[in-house]
């Protein structure tokens, strides 16, 4: 089958201990699976190598170095656009991609685009993290049209 292997990947579907389903997730496309073998066709999705371009970033700039560099956690919020970000520091943030703010001093005070929003928005664009719809990223279109709304 041609494109990479879907991944796996475990969500929990409930509160109930031990309960746990594996799915399979295209990389190309994002459609998910519960079985491997679920995936009968190949994905027709044109490989995803151009969400990997740098989106007008610089890695000359400390904010954008910083994103790509340091440890963070991130996970969907409780509403809407936001997420939470675990940040090195060991304070977390919230960060909403359709207005494009962020809770962090540095954004607060500066009013740029810190380095915690823009390490939502590259997982964004490297299908890492779902989009706030709840899907993934296919094409470069959805993604430059996420950054271009903030």
């Amino acid at each position: 089958m041609p494109g990479s292997e879907p991944t796996d990947y475990e969500i929990e579907l409930s509160d109930l201990d031990g309960y746990r389903t594996i799915f399979w997730r295209c990389r190309k496309c994002g459609q998910e699976r519960t079985r491997q073998r679920a995936f009968r066709e190949p994905c027709t999705v044109i490989d995803g190598q151009t969400l990997l371009s740098d989106g007008g970033y610089s890695l000359d700039d400390s904010r954008t170095w910083k994103a790509l560099t340091e440890e963070m956690d991130i996970r969907f919020g409780d509403v809407g656009p936001i997420y939470e970000v675990d940040s090195s520091s060991g304070k977390t943030y919230e960060v909403d991609v359709e207005a494009g703010t962020c809770s962090c001093p540095d954004h607060r005070k500066r009013g740029a685009e810190c380095k915690h929003l823009r390490r939502v928005l590259f997982e964004i664009r490297t299908r890492v993290l779902p989009q706030p719809t709840g899907r993934f990223a296919t094409c470069e279109q959805e993604t430059r049209r996420l950054r271009n709304s903030i």
